[in-house]
């Protein structure tokens, strides 16, 4: 006897929800500007820290890049019937990588 079963339902939940676009391109180039970042720091070792100024420009873009993710993550955030998970993560490994980006520029600067 022990369990009842409802017609039509095995254990599967079924949902419209679909994942987020904005999010998902969120994640991929924030990872992309972590990457960045990683790959900056350790030419900068290894040349000891004699990296021309086209290295610098390019690190203000991963900046910019980074924060105009934060506002796609937060409109990803914002969509109906999506799941959450991915402008969550873009949220995040934004937020991480703008804080890399202007620590290490304020650190240079000699601010920190």
């Amino acid at each position: 006897m022990g369990t009842k079963r409802r017609r039509g339902h095995r254990g599967y939940k079924f949902t419209e929800k679909t994942h987020s676009k904005k999010g998902i391109v969120a994640v991929i180039f924030s990872l992309a500007m972590i990457a960045m970042y990683v790959a900056f720091i350790a030419l900068a070792f290894l040349r000891e820290g004699g990296l021309s100024t086209y290295y610098g420009s390019a690190g203000v873009m991963a900046v910019i890049i980074s924060v105009v993710m934060i506002v796609l993550s937060a409109q990803g955030m914002r969509e109906e019937n999506s799941f959450r998970s991915f402008p969550r993560l873009g949220l995040l490994f934004s937020i991480i990588s703008v804080l890399c980006w202007v620590l290490t520029y304020l650190a240079g600067a000699s601010v920190l």
